[in-house]
């Protein structure tokens, strides 16, 4: 077995004193491939701590001279940001700009230039370690003035999207240049340019993400970037409900429409009236309420209470007398707020004065689509599924105290406390929100994507590289594996839709196991174990080949439903005519993309047909069979049979050979 880093320095170290001839050996050994890639900078850092006092002077100085910043390149050369291939190449120039050519030319033009700026976005999006805080002060300065000029005058050319990418592109770079650098005279020009990037910003997405990543960095725990932050967090973070626009000019009345599912309507009505509401004419489902808090006066509450669901809760969006807008009941899936969505009309205020309220199963994941069509909306829903009608008489109470949403998001939780968990995210819950929103819509949680990404450069080679296996620098069990955690909990939701699948897994049996490394010549992206678990239930333990760690999340979460099915075959786990598994693999697939928003299906589907050595199937008519279906979202025989007989013979019969449907080798 190879002698790693640090077992060569423990073996230096057993006779407690490392000579130089030996430091030497640890030099050579992390510099094997001729670079030094960031985990074995580590481990040296780490034998440096461990063993500081047994280095002989010169012996120390050979490891600290490897870890030593990296002098600013000659005219005409270029520091390799990722010697590694983990991302696509970028390099920096003599000038301090981001090029693609590895022999230091700076970009030719504005698309050249925004190519490598999003991919220095990348970059530093996924670095473990600064990249920029091993190089001298000098070259810093350098990539600071690049970026303030990019962001003083953008390059012209670029369309709306383009512009829009660039922009998010250096704010991330910026903030990975500022938590690498430490000098106060350089820091403070730099914050002051992050800070008019956020507040020059007019797109709502990319000023929030923005701004939850300043507040979140290292550099904001005191100081002039704390101050910085703390007063751009109220653009992210919405201190109340919004009073001021319902109170104005004197007004003391807050209107409510509120859509409540068949089966609940009347034992909402029933809460209202036991609460002390009054309907104003017997069988209007219009109910008021009046509270008097000493220090405010008098509000009024009325509700208007009606049968509701599917596509129009938005109905009243544009109505000016309605201040909240509300529904209680099933989620179809989330549909019922997608839907809603699209057919609600555009607002040129983006939303602002009004508050949406959904109390249904799994709200969360549609917080983002109500960001994109009404930036200024409030939103509050649910992370999970809800237990309880939402209590209006609490909520109203809390309101005419005008409470803030620090006292109004517990009382929420406390009312759904069936769960033991906090199930309400209003627009305090930041953390959570960060979790579960995908501004972006590139797969990646807000709370972990720095860079805002709409992949507008190249959209076709950044996709079609996700379904190549790229050799990571790190060994798998320092992976993170949060996007196998979130595709494992798909696979299991999934299967509970699915007519096909939920008869062996219906009680989420998937558990994530982490990330593998391949052996010579192994294909596999993802493999399936089933272990008898700690309940002596059956369980299926899922590893993803750790080549894929740079897939992204919504194509990393849809292979894994693909696998999955594709493993049950295998494996006699579940047995199908193998053409049906074949189209019903690719139809998991399908819903596992229509879970999101995203920009990009129709090339992860694309790529995804080419990986796995299929023929051409309609996207649109699995698309157009799952926006038709009322329970087996994830699939059913009956959508199987559809999307046979509309493909053609010579499509049919290739899904008969065994090679087809399988993983392409690239290993």
């Amino acid at each position: 077995m190879p002698t790693s880093i640090p077992r060569l320095a423990t073996n230096a170290a057993a006779d407690r004193r490392i000579t130089k001839e030996e430091a030497q050996a640890i030099v050579s050994k992390a510099t094997t491939d001729g670079k030094v890639t960031a985990y074995e900078k580590a481990q040296l850092r780490k034998v440096l701590t461990q063993h500081t006092d047994l280095f002989a002077p010169d012996a120390k100085k050979l490891i600290e001279d490897l870890l030593a910043p990296r002098p600013p390149p000659p005219a005409g050369q270029a520091i390799p940001l990722d010697p590694t291939p983990s991302q696509r190449p970028v390099f920096l120039a003599a000038d301090g700009s981001f090029t693609v050519s590895s022999n230091g030319t700076p970009p030719r033009t504005a698309l050249e230039k925004g190519d490598a700026l999003f991919r220095a976005g990348e970059l530093v999006d996924n670095a473990r370690d600064n990249v920029f805080g091993a190089l001298p002060k000098e070259t810093r300065s350098k990539v600071f003035e690049q970026l303030k000029a990019t962001l003083g005058t953008p390059p012209q050319g670029l369309d709306a999207k383009q512009s829009l990418q660039l922009r998010a592109s250096a704010g991330a770079v910026l903030l990975h240049l500022m938590e690498g650098t430490k000098e106060p005279e350089l820091l403070k020009p730099m914050l002051a340019t992050y800070e008019g990037l956020v507040k020059g910003e007019k797109d709502k997405r990319l000023q929030e993400n923005l701004v939850f990543h300043l507040s979140n960095s290292p550099i904001a725990k005191s100081g002039e970037a704390k101050a910085i932050a703390d007063a751009l967090l109220p653009a992210l973070t919405p201190i109340t409900p919004p009073y001021e626009k319902w109170f104005a000019n004197g007004n003391t009345t807050v209107k409510m429409d509120w859509q409540v599912g068949d089966e609940f309507l009347a034992g909402f009505q029933r809460k209202l009236a036991n609460d002390g509401w009054k309907e104003k004419t017997a069988g209007s489902g219009v109910y008021t309420k009046t509270f008097n808090e000493p220090g405010v006066g008098e509000t009024k509450f009325e509700i208007r209470t009606r049968l509701g669901g599917g596509s129009n809760l938005l109905e009243k969006i544009n109505d000016p007398a309605v201040n909240i807008i509300g529904y209680d009941g099933h989620s179809n899936w989330g549909k019922n707020q997608v839907g809603s969505l699209k057919r609600a009309p555009s607002l040129p205020d983006g939303g602002d004065g009004k508050l949406y309220f959904s109390n249904l199963c799994v709200g969360k994941s549609q917080i983002d689509a109500f960001k994109e069509k009404f930036p200024n909306l409030q939103v509050t829903t649910t992370y999970g599924s809800s237990a309880v009608d939402t209590d209006i008489d609490g909520l109203a109470q809390l309101m005419s105290k005008r409470a803030g949403w620090q006292e109004i998001t517990p009382f929420l939780d406390r009312a759904d406390g069936h769960w033991g968990r906090n199930n309400f995210v209003t627009p305090a819950s930041t953390l959570v929100r960060e979790q579960v929103l995908d501004r972006d819509n590139d797969g990646q949680a807000d709370y972990l994507d720095k860079h805002f990404n709409v992949s507008t450069f190249n959209i076709a080679a950044d996709t079609q590289r996700e379904f190549r296996p790229v050799k990571q620098d790190r060994p798998p069990e320092l992976l993170d594996g949060t996007k196998i955690l979130i595709s494992a909990q798909v696979i299991n939701t999934a299967s509970e839709f699915s007519g096909i699948l939920k008869s062996v897994n219906e009680h989420s049996r998937v558990v994530p196991n982490g990330w593998f490394e391949p052996k010579a010549g192994e294909a596999e992206v993802v493999k399936f174990e089933k272990v008898k678990g700690p309940t002596g239930q059956p369980e299926y333990r899922m590893q993803v080949n750790a080549r894929y760690s740079h897939m992204s999340e919504e194509g990393l979460r849809a292979t894994c439903v693909y696998e999955f099915n594709r493993w049950l075959q295998s494996s006699g786990e579940q047995r199908m005519d193998p053409v049906d598994r074949k189209i019903a693999a690719v139809i998991s697939f399908a819903q596992s993309l229509d879970i999101d928003e995203s920009f990009r299906d129709d090339e992860v589907f694309t790529n995804f047909l080419s990986r796995y050595n299929l023929p051409p199937i309609s996207r649109n008519d699995i698309q157009a069979l799952l926006d038709a279906e009322h329970h087996d979202y994830g699939g059913s025989q009956a959508m199987v049979d559809a999307i046979k007989a509309k493909l053609p013979a010579s499509a049919l019969a290739e899904l008969k050979k065994p090679e087809v449907g399988e993983p392409i080798r690239y290993l």
